[in-house]
């Protein structure tokens, strides 16, 4: 029997997008569009046409949640990144250093807050990436510039309630972009050299020591229970409604008993793609909540949180699992052939395991389906702690802090394009066209980094302003009554299903 807490049904659990979606786009009166917010508007509306249509309140929030701040709208637009890329409306598509084949794993969106630390199967902490919603193979370009771009806006964003100390990282933002390409540069080249991968386990960075020494604590505390559970004698349960006081639209609520009823299934086939499967005793299911309200560009997708046993009957032992909807790679198609994974889960666990220093780095990471939805599962824990933008003030916020970080991150990404088979001669394929003017190659990225955060910039006010026109929030695309989700998924999603056909005209 699985634990069972009553809470705000599916479609209460959306009532707080209206009056935050006021708020955040309450200064954004509309103005004359110019064709840069046009095309802003025509590439997001593209790529996010099928969640618009069937997922309208949910892609609502995304779309929110992007406008309420530049480092979420930026974690929001990799489809826009690919268009210029691909079209040359920008710098962005400009390189004396392309480097076509051979095509890299690729993390897919390295910013800053797509790594933090992961605990493998001996216990031991390392900085890794953790978001591979994205990855697939692609040009070596697309991270280096990525990762770029993230570090430029990190900059701008930095020390919010300290002007001066902003102020000074921002003046440092083109040595802080720079560190990053310093760094892949080097790890590349001793790649090429066929020196084995670094594993990051410690540092003296300010940001990752902070992440490192956070992570160490809260696994000890095991906060996720605390936090999102509730004990009742010896039994846990997950907490229902809002979780997080700050943020009030993260929400836990029930799922419809079928839905319910395909979880122990669905985390079966899971257990199996795992590197090290545990017994299926230990994952066995105790509760299970929707959650609304998490991550940015993953917003409209399914997203379930599940209790399960653990490695015995104390519950204290139990485990918490995130269970999350996949979707294509928005990166697929740079170049042909654009697709070479078979299924999605097999894309997103596959590449993870590439990019990680070791496989098991996370090793609850896994895929499966549920309810014909391709899914990943990971583990659920205050114990994997992320580099957040949001902290970057204080001794976390100074202008070396951010260069160290960028040393860092490069060389981690520089890691993923040599790794898995043909890496050594990935990275010398790199390495030697790097060599051609290695100071140019950093001073170019360098300049396209902050060109293009710039514009970023730019682009997040004219986004705001195009939510506000009329049927701004679905971006233009109008409404059907047939693009309703089907029912099982409507109701499991918390949106309305798709009506019953017209009658025939007579």
């Amino acid at each position: 029997m699985l634990g069972r807490r009553h809470g705000p049904p599916l479609p209460a659990a959306l009532g707080a997008f209206g009056s935050v979606i006021a708020g955040a786009l309450a200064g954004c009166e509309p103005s004359p569009a110019d064709a840069r917010e046009a095309q802003i508007v025509a590439v997001l509306a593209a790529a996010d046409e099928p969640y618009i249509r069937a997922r309208p309140a949910l892609s609502a929030g995304k779309y929110t949640r992007m406008a309420q701040g530049l480092f979420d709208f930026y974690r929001g637009t990799v489809p826009l990144f690919r268009s210029d890329m691909r079209t040359g409306s920008t710098t962005l598509a400009v390189s004396r250093f392309d480097l076509d084949v051979p095509l890299v794993p690729s993390i897919g969106d390295p910013h800053p807050e797509n790594f933090g630390a992961l605990r493998a199967l001996d216990g031991t902490l390392a900085i890794e990436p953790n978001d591979f919603d994205t990855a697939d193979l692609a040009p070596y370009l697309w991270d280096v510039r990525r990762l770029a771009v993230g570090l430029a806006l990190a900059a701008l964003t930095s020390n919010p309630d300290d002007a001066e100390a902003r102020r000074n990282v921002v003046d440092a933002r083109r040595a802080i972009v720079r560190s990053a390409v310093v760094g892949y540069r080097a790890s590349v080249e001793a790649a090429a050299r066929g020196e084995a991968p670094v594993r990051v386990t410690e540092s003296t960075n300010p940001i990752l020591a902070s992440v490192i020494r956070r992570s160490e604590r809260d696994h000890a505390r095991r906060r996720e229970l605390t936090e999102l559970t509730v004990l009742d004698g010896d039994r846990r349960a997950l907490r229902r409604g809002p979780i997080d006081p700050e943020d009030p639209q993260r929400v836990y609520a029930d799922l419809p008993p079928f839905a319910l009823a395909a979880l122990p299934e669905a985390i079966e086939r899971w257990r199996r793609t795992l590197v090290a499967p545990p017994p299926p005793e230990h994952v066995r299911l105790l509760d299970a909540a929707r959650v609304f309200g998490s991550g940015v560009a993953s917003w409209p997708r399914a997203r379930v949180i599940l209790l399960v046993r653990g490695p015995s009957d104390d519950p204290d032992d139990d485990l918490l699992l995130e269970l999350k909807e996949l979707g294509d790679s928005m990166i697929g198609g740079l170049l042909p052939p654009g697709v070479h994974r078979d299924n999605v889960g097999e894309r997103v666990v596959r590449s993870a395991r590439l990019a990680w220093a070791r496989p098991d780095a996370e090793p609850f990471w896994g895929w499966t389906t549920w309810l014909g939805l391709p899914c990943q599962i990971r583990l659920e824990s205050e114990g994997h702690k992320g580099v957040r933008a949001a902290r970057m003030e204080g001794e976390e916020g100074t202008a070396d802090a951010l260069t160290k970080l960028g040393v860092v991150l490069g060389g981690v990404v520089a890691r993923v394009h040599a790794s898995g088979p043909g890496g050594a001669e990935n990275a010398r394929a790199i390495y030697a066209r790097i060599a051609t003017d290695p100071e140019g190659f950093l001073d170019e990225q360098a300049d396209v980094g902050v060109a293009y955060a710039e514009l970023v910039v730019a682009d997040h006010a004219r986004f705001a302003r195009a939510l506000r026109r009329p049927d701004g929030l679905r971006l233009g695309i109008p409404f059907d009554r047939n693009d309703s989700a089907r029912p099982d998924v409507a109701a499991v999603l918390g949106v309305p299903p798709a009506p019953p056909p017209l009658p025939s005209s007579p």
